[in-house]
């Protein structure tokens, strides 16, 4: 199993998480608008595994019939207009049986890429809890008021640019912002540790 598969599998837990949290907030809330882009995000990355795992397979009806049919239709992001398509939601679930003997499978392995598969659930966890905090405290008193500043926020944040234009202005706020500085570093540093291991091997 590659740290690709790996990345995806975990990423099916996010997306159940934020799947979860969503189904509390008030579908014309901000909140939901930021989770909701979030999860455009995960189905983008749940349909390229989809398109790749079909051109890998070599018996693809095989791999349609069996796990692609779940693969494909859990892809499909939550959009409010169309009401019915929050029925695919269950196929985020179906995903996750799935994805629990995956990382059952790779953790026995005992392989290094473990470690990077998991830096990158703890980093997007952590930019997608950060953000959705730093929102929910910041919304009525500071100046990142919607989802769309805190996605540009938690951008220039997390690659440590600090553009300035918007900032959390309460304690809380801060700690947050303060907590997604330290994790984008921790990302560049693992993503610079995973590129000279493949540099190592070619």
């Amino acid at each position: 199993m590659s740290v690709s598969k790996l990345v995806i599998a975990l990423l099916s837990i996010v997306s159940i998480i934020l799947l979860t949290i969503s189904f509390f907030l008030p579908v014309d809330s901000e909140l939901y608008k930021l989770l909701n882009y979030y999860d455009y995000a995960l189905c983008a990355f749940f349909l390229y595994d989809f398109f790749a795992e079909l051109k890998r397979s070599e018996n693809r009806w095989k791999y349609f019939r069996t796990y692609g049919w779940i693969d494909l239709l859990s892809s499909v992001p939550v959009v409010q207009e169309l009401r019915f398509a929050r029925l695919l939601r269950i196929f985020r679930v179906l995903r996750i049986f799935r994805t629990y003997s995956i990382l059952v499978n790779f953790l026995r392995s005992k392989k290094k890429e473990s470690f990077y598969g998991f830096s990158v659930m703890l980093v997007v966890l952590i930019i997608i809890l950060s953000s959705f905090m730093v929102l929910l405290v910041e919304r009525h008193v500071g100046n990142i008021k919607t989802a769309e500043d805190t996605l540009w926020w938690s951008l220039i944040t997390v690659t440590t640019v600090g553009y300035g234009d918007l900032y959390p202005t309460t304690g809380l706020g801060r700690i947050f912002a303060s907590l997604l500085i330290v994790t984008g570093i921790y990302g560049f540093g693992a993503v610079i540790s995973y590129l000279g291991d493949r540099l190592k091997k070619w």
